[in-house]
């Protein structure tokens, strides 16, 4: 357990520094997901690294798929720092940038049978998507248009929140009350 005074840093990791994460990433996931969690690690765009005391213990992988939405790939925290808040601080910090950039909706998939993950999820204000669902452009969160971008493997559900209101009229940093879900 770490000392309540070591401040987490959240930081970009860019090109030769992403190749810290990969331990974190073989001490987090295992078959298909750890896979391609190094694929995507190399791949995408936005990787924040969470640091306490000069040790990589999380990292985000975030994209925008279009303009109007956000996808959490991967968050990530070392078995041993987890319930320290760390995934809060690093889910928080992506929702920041994905409004701060003007996204409607963002997304992650998460596995089904991993219970910390979805309570994280959920308590930011995501809730499962149902294919069948209205899209995210017609005021729902449904992404079928998107999903084969999202690359979901099997066991895992597909979670998204809004963060502002669907259409033209929606600006950055105009979030909806409460970053509340449209009903369904």
């Amino acid at each position: 357990m770490r000392a309540p005074d070591v401040p987490l840093g959240l930081k970009s990791l860019d090109g030769a520094e992403r190749a810290r994460a990969v331990p974190l990433l073989e001490a987090c996931f295992t078959g298909i997901y750890r896979w391609h969690a190094k694929r995507t690690l190399r791949a995408i765009d936005r990787v924040r690294g969470a640091e306490r005391s000069g040790e990589l213990i999380g990292l985000s992988m975030l994209e925008r798929l279009v303009p109007e939405v956000g996808y959490v790939y991967y968050l990530a925290v070392a078995p041993e720092h987890r319930r320290e808040g760390v995934g809060a601080r690093l889910l928080d910090d992506a929702l920041a940038w994905f409004d701060v950039e003007g996204a409607e909706v963002a997304y992650g998939a998460v596995g089904e049978d991993n219970g910390p993950s979805l309570r994280l999820f959920r308590s930011r204000g995501f809730r499962e998507v149902e294919r069948k669902e209205l899209g995210y452009r017609e005021g729902g969160l449904g992404a079928w248009g998107l999903r084969s971008r999202m690359r979901l493997v099997g066991g895992e559900l597909l979670l998204g929140r809004r963060l502002r209101p669907a259409g033209p009229a929606s600006a950055p940093g105009a979030a909806a009350p409460g970053g509340g879900l449209t009903p369904r």
